[in-house]
């Protein structure tokens, strides 16, 4: 029951205010990570942006090759002294993962991007990459991505350490070129997060 409720929890924040973050180490059929970030010192184009729940991400391992993962990453800007009317950039991917070694994978997918500024606009795109993590030390990981899309281009990069075989932290610098019709910015930014394995 601890475990449901744990994976209920960090599901629901992925899914709310989730960023890709530490990959699955040694990825297994049947395998589902969530990953919870928290976002420091990010900016939301020249100027600050919220430090708050930021980024995660849900993947679930379809086989020894293929994975699908959800990702979101919401950022707030700081524009605006009442906070009442700040910029706000939600993207989502919905992306397969295809793995050609341990250490390097490939992905496409679909994107959705809803922008708030001086208007709401969303807009629905595509987005193909290439990801890569590689061990560090026996409980270290480093891991990058970057992705390419008609809205949006991103970056990131980070380490991971795992605290037990089903916890993780890692700490990662983000970055998203942002190019839809009311907003042509780039949000980017540190952020520190925990993942679970179930």
């Amino acid at each position: 029951m601890k475990k449901l409720i744990i994976a209920a929890t960090l599901a629901a924040l992925a899914m709310t205010s989730a960023a890709m973050a530490a990959p699955i180490r040694d990825p297994q059929p049947g395998d589902l990570k969530a990953n919870a970030n928290y976002g420091f010192d990010q900016k939301e184009g020249g100027r600050s942006a919220k430090s708050r729940l930021t980024g995660g991400d849900v993947t679930y391992v379809l086989s020894n090759h293929w994975d699908i993962q959800y990702v979101n990453n919401y950022t707030k800007g700081d524009n605006d002294t009442k906070g009442d009317n700040d910029n706000k950039i939600n993207e989502n991917y919905l992306v397969g993962n295809y793995r050609f070694t341990p250490y390097l994978s490939a992905f496409a997918g679909g994107s959705y991007v809803k922008t708030e500024t001086y208007n709401t606009t969303k807009s629905y795109g595509y987005q193909v990459g290439l990801k890569g993590q590689i061990p560090l030390a026996a409980r270290w990981q480093g891991f990058a991505s970057v992705g390419v899309g008609d809205d949006v281009n991103t970056y990131e990069v980070g380490v991971g350490y795992d605290i037990t075989p089903n916890w993780d932290a890692h700490v990662k610098y983000r970055s998203s070129s942002v190019d839809v019709d009311n907003y042509d910015d780039d949000v980017k930014g540190w952020q520190v997060g925990m993942g679970y394995k179930f």
